[in-house]
């Protein structure tokens, strides 16, 4: 059999392993809680946990000759060490941008930045939908939902200093 092929089962046993762990997980820290507090947790790890199982046995049982491969011009067949750290430090680097500069900054970076350190083609669609959504959120959130976003560190401090009597 292709080892391209084998390579491609192997990670997707991988991640419906990781994606088992990580539902089991969910539900045993929820365990110990109050009734009120797990049941959402519960809730949505058993649902995990179920549907990690039903793929899991889809997978198992398909023959390795049936399993389809992505096309070759497809950025996820061509995975190389950018694309591996972009995917592994997207959440981190989010999180720092986030406390420091806020929803803003944080969204409108990583939605810039990621999908050009994956090598995903389109790159003014990628502006585009990325300027939208940040504007749309932005507009939505205060005026319709009454739900303020965070301006980070930075933008605090920035509010402070240029208006310091609210």
């Amino acid at each position: 059999m292709n080892a391209r092929a084998r390579s491609f089962w192997r990670e997707e046993i991988a991640l419906v392993a990781l994606l088992l762990a990580f539902f089991a997980g969910i539900v045993c820290f929820a365990l110990p809680l109050p009734f009120d507090a797990r049941l959402f947790p519960l809730v949505i790890g058993g649902a995990g946990i179920l549907l990690t199982l039903a793929i899991a046995a889809v997978e198992l049982r398909r023959p390795l000759a049936d399993v389809p491969l992505p096309p070759a011009d497809d950025p996820a067949a061509t995975v190389g060490w950018p694309r591996f750290l972009t995917a592994l430090l997207c959440a981190p680097a989010f999180g720092l941008l986030f406390w420091l500069f806020g929803f803003v900054v944080a969204s409108l970076a990583a939605m810039l930045a990621m999908p050009v350190l994956m090598d995903y083609p389109h790159r003014r669609q990628i502006v585009v939908v990325a300027v939208v959504t940040v504007v749309v959120l932005t507009v939505l959130c205060p005026y319709l939902l009454d739900v303020s976003l965070p301006r980070g560190v930075v933008g605090d401090w920035l509010v402070d200093k240029l208006f310091p009597d609210t």
